[in-house]
């Protein structure tokens, strides 16, 4: 058979072409010292991870094989399989939490 289309070449496409939702979270952490004597100190530290719950989105059930898309629409979802869900295994965690730490030097 003759075709119209010849083979593609290599880096037809660019880096970055195809997006899908962003995924973005804010940390913040602060720390004070203090000296308790000459030789002492104490360091006082406040973290916390996803400081705004953003809930990060993905593109689910997409097939990279072109031949194998069905043409239906594309879902959108949580990470984790809805709000409320938690991670299991190695997912992205996406809870808003928070931890303090002392730290005693000498």
């Amino acid at each position: 058979g003759v075709s119209d289309f010849g083979p593609y070449p290599v880096g037809m496409t660019s880096r970055n072409s195809f997006r899908g939702p962003g995924a973005w979270d804010f940390d913040l952490a602060a720390s004070k010292s203090f000296k308790i004597t000459e030789r002492v100190g104490l360091e006082f530290r406040a973290e916390a991870f996803n400081l705004f719950n953003h809930h990060d989105m993905f593109v689910n059930g997409f097939a990279e094989d072109a031949a194998a898309f069905s043409g239906g629409p594309v879902l959108v979802e949580g990470k984790k399989g809805g709000l409320g869900a938690l991670a299991t295994g190695g997912e992205h965690d996406e809870r808003r939490f928070g931890q303090f730490a002392l730290r005693l030097t000498f």
